[in-house]
């Protein structure tokens, strides 16, 4: 009951008043400015990517699913606000639960979840069919989690017992979840926390401690790749590759590999987003080009996309 005292449903209902939108408005009008941008350049990202794969399977219709995003942004804007015209206080009570909430969900997506890719990251919802990554739920709840337990510990955050551990055991806990399925998702959570942290005042030494840490399992994808290349017997190491839970660790070591001493002569499936990603910027340079001459590659039927501020392609990750 005091979760609902603190949404101020009066304020909601005089906000849907056109003349009244602009002046409830709260917070940052740099932030809204973003977010309002950034919603109407996706506009244009999903129309490059989408275009041709529309036209094949719409009998032509090109527009369909930028139709479909323009509809999502009007359902998120709207979200946004009524959101932020909600009580902060009821963001940090639903932070603990929303966050004990994900860490069954990312286990149960490890080991049922729709597998794709040779990474199990979605799960499928019963009523509408649709499957979601579950991964950007915990990202929320995380993010969430992480600024309640920092705003709380402010006092003792330099303590590494009574401030530090209890906010970096939460992301451990995430990232490690998110880690088998999706290596770079976790890096990324991973360095955005330790920026939280570090605005929040925590002790460097003890980010850097566990920086070191986690760069541990990194050092050994890159000695695992430098021993890999340095055999003679390739084929054989490639063929050996696992399909269980940490299926994808073959794939990372298979990048890292690529990355350090380029792609193979061959064409190779596994170098097919490489390869679609250097023909993206290759006509880009060091300036962006306009959506008219940007580069477009057509591939098979299931979509994921490469954009980069040079131009835009599409890719299929096979």
């Amino acid at each position: 009951m005091e979760l609902i005292k603190d949404i101020r449903f009066q304020e909601i209902g005089d906000s849907l008043k056109p003349k009244h939108l602009l002046s409830k408005t709260k917070g940052d009008k740099v932030i809204w400015a973003l977010v309002i941008l950034l919603a109407l350049v996706s506009l244009l990202a999903v129309y490059s990517a989408t275009g041709s794969l529309a036209y094949k399977h719409y009998k032509g219709n090109t527009e369909v699913y930028l139709f479909k995003q323009v509809a999502f942004i009007v359902i998120g804007v709207l979200v946004v606000y009524f959101a932020h015209l909600v009580n902060y206080k009821v963001y940090s009570r639903v932070a603990t639960i929303l966050f004990l909430v994900c860490i069954p969900l990312l286990i149960y997506t490890l080991f049922f979840g729709v597998r794709m890719n040779e990474g199990s990251r979605w799960i499928r919802l019963p009523l509408i069919n649709m499957t979601m990554q579950t991964s950007d739920l915990a990202k929320l709840a995380l993010f969430m989690y992480l600024a309640r337990v920092i705003s709380r510990k402010q006092e003792v955050i330099k303590d590494f017992k009574k401030g530090f551990l209890p906010a970096i055991i939460p992301i451990g806990i995430i990232c490690a979840l998110i880690a088998p399925a999706n290596l770079s998702t976790a890096l990324l959570l991973f360095a955005s926390c330790m920026m939280l942290l570090f605005i929040g005042r925590a002790r460097m030494k003890h980010m850097l401690l566990v920086a070191g840490i986690a760069l541990i399992p990194l050092i050994f994808l890159v000695v695992a790749a430098v021993a890999r290349h340095s055999t003679s017997d390739d084929e054989v190491v490639a063929k050996g590759s696992s399909s269980g839970l940490f299926g994808r660790v073959e794939t990372w070591i298979n990048r890292v590999e690529s990355f350090i001493y380029g792609g193979k002569e061959a064409s190779d499936d596994e170098m097919y987003q490489v390869n679609q990603a250097k023909i993206a910027i290759a006509k880009g340079g060091c300036w962006v080009l306009v959506p008219a001459t940007a580069h477009r590659v057509i591939t098979c039927r299931r979509l994921t996309t490469i954009l980069f501020s040079q131009s835009s392609s599409k890719n299929m990750d096979c």
